[in-house]
């Protein structure tokens, strides 16, 4: 075998035996990433179409109103969700309408 090839089963080995050892770590995380996708596909189906306030969404999902706040703010900064008017002292948030897609432009004169 090359050197190469050596360092590569070295690796591969070394890989095997981390993943073995934070095989509960990993376990955890893609529970939680599950858990949040989860969360976000409650939300966006619950904004389908109307404007909901925090409150009006933890209510509707039965997520935590903490919780809610969290993914709409993330959802906001990705132009996911968007936010509207103000009412009784929450902002009312809506689905964001997909970006259009911009016209090619032809050579200028």
């Amino acid at each position: 075998m090359s050197d190469t090839s050596v360092e590569s089963e070295s690796r591969k080995e070394a890989l095997k035996k981390l993943k073995a050892a934070r095989k509960d770590q990993i376990a955890a995380a893609a529970a939680r990433l599950k858990e949040q996708r989860k969360a976000v596909k409650a939300i966006k189906e619950h904004l389908g179409g109307v404007e909901l306030t925090v409150p009006e969404i933890a209510e509707a999902t039965g997520l935590p109103a903490s919780e809610v706040l969290w993914y709409v703010a993330s959802l906001k900064k990705y132009g996911e969700i968007l936010e509207g008017p103000k009412d009784s002292g929450y902002y009312r948030y809506r689905l964001g309408e997909a970006p259009a897609p911009e016209a090619e432009a032809g050579p200028a004169e």
